[in-house]
């Protein structure tokens, strides 16, 4: 028994976990900004961006052994039409830590970021490829299906800033990309929740991830074009809509987390929507304006930091990666017609 406890926990790690470091990167960004406005104490981004960088490193060398030992499980999950989504959450950790690795080392930011911009597009290519040549069922249709799309819109963020040639063109590139295909990736994806069966409680906080595009198309237009005009006005506008619409499933947080470790990609839409609010911010003079930024990190920060003591607490008893039985049971309700 003690020698399948190692190979138990490499078998269901789930690639959604580096939803984590994508959480906590972005909201290390939100409480960059948060600087910018009230004379708040450093330490607390630094620990934010030392977490992210943590993160990764153990979660890549963690999935890593897991390719080599459990191959075929690995295989099994990229051809998941579902799951297979999640790759694109380590990709997007590629795209966010130079953010953090920037002020440091700007050579070593631009060689990661290049790798997760080459990744990025081989991989938005790959599954988009996927879905068009193979017949999709309907109820597949779930709110994960727009990371390969949100991770090209997270191309321009941190590469905006960085010393490379051409710069402007590459992130214009991949914003295109992203933008009109969450135009079109969104409207299906509504059309399933509103003509298929209800997602199950289960699932139905990973509808957040659908504020992520439209936060990061605010703050990609915004960085690409060095205006804010009303095109802005109108991406940022929609989504707080969406906002207000969806954000009532955080309270089934408490009922149901640790849930499916998928739910890590419940954060970074929070701090995406963060950090637009404070852009947004920034090019207005009215205290209002301020007050929804601030509601919205201490929102963001409060539920990233639980969601990291409950993965934490689970880990340390062993009840973070669900043991098989249970694993094909959540399996089963991400694929098609299961209910």
């Amino acid at each position: 028994m003690e020698d399948k406890s190692q190979p138990s926990f490499l078998e269901f790690l789930p690639v959604s976990l580096f939803g984590a470091v994508m959480a906590f990167a972005g909201l290390s960004f939100s409480w960059g900004w948060a600087e910018k406005i009230w004379p708040l104490p450093g330490w607390i981004k630094e620990i934010f961006s030392v977490l992210a960088i943590t993160i990764f490193i153990a979660l890549t060398i963690a999935y890593i052994l897991k390719w080599i030992r459990f191959p075929a499980l690995v295989k099994t999950e990229f051809n998941h039409p579902v799951s297979v989504s999640f790759f694109g959450t380590f990709i997007i950790a590629l795209l966010l830590l130079p953010g953090i690795i920037l002020p440091y080392s700007a050579s070593l930011a631009v060689i990661i970021w290049s790798c997760g911009a080459c990744l990025m597009f081989l991989f938005a290519w790959l599954v988009l490829r996927k879905w068009i040549d193979r017949q999709q069922e309907p109820a597949s249709a779930l709110p994960a299906w727009i990371i390969p799309v949100v991770g090209t819109l997270d191309v321009p963020i941190v590469g905006y800033r960085l010393p490379i040639a051409g710069i402007h063109e590459i992130c214009l590139a991949f914003f295109g990309i992203g933008i009109i295909f969450t135009i079109i990736l969104l409207p299906v994806i509504i059309s399933r929740l509103l003509f298929q069966a209800p997602l199950p409680e289960a699932l139905q906080p990973t509808l957040l991830i659908l504020i992520g595009p439209f936060a990061l198309a605010f703050s990609g237009y915004e960085s690409l074009t060095g205006v804010q005009d009303m095109m802005a006005s109108v991406f940022y506008y929609f989504d707080l809509f969406l906002l207000l619409i969806l954000g009532s499933k955080l309270v089934l947080l408490p009922q149901c987390c640790p849930f499916r470790v998928t739910w890590w990609a419940v954060g970074f839409p929070l701090v995406a929507i963060t950090i637009a609010s404070f852009r947004y911010a920034s090019h207005k003079t009215n205290t209002i304006f301020t007050i929804v930024p601030a509601v919205l990190l201490i929102l963001s920060t409060f539920i990233i930091v639980y969601l990291f003591c409950q993965s934490i607490y689970r880990l340390v008893s062993h009840q973070l990666l669900l043991p098989k039985p249970a694993n094909e049971q959540a399996t089963r309700l991400m694929e098609p017609g299961v209910h």
